[in-house]
């Protein structure tokens, strides 16, 4: 396999696992609402570090999406070209 085509393997992986990512933070932040639509937590450092993790997996996600979709316009591009 060329370069191009292991780019455009790991592309098309990427791209489900941040869509998984950005759908994983929001059922988790659903389930944390109350009746009147406010996110409810146990403790201020629950709260913390639910807002560290997501954070970090919607960013991550974010960049695996922009990563992906430069990978899949290279691929596109080597073969066109």
């Amino acid at each position: 396999m060329e370069d191009a085509e292991i780019i455009l393997m790991f592309s098309l992986l990427a791209i489900p696992v941040a869509i998984w990512l950005q759908l994983w933070v929001k059922e988790r932040r659903e389930k944390r609402r109350n009746a009147l639509g406010d996110e409810e937590f146990e403790s201020t450092s629950r709260a913390f570090a639910s807002i560290v993790i997501e954070g970090t997996a919607i960013i991550g996600g974010l960049i695996m999406i922009i990563m992906a979709t430069s990978g899949l316009g290279k691929y596109i591009l080597n073969f066109y070209l």
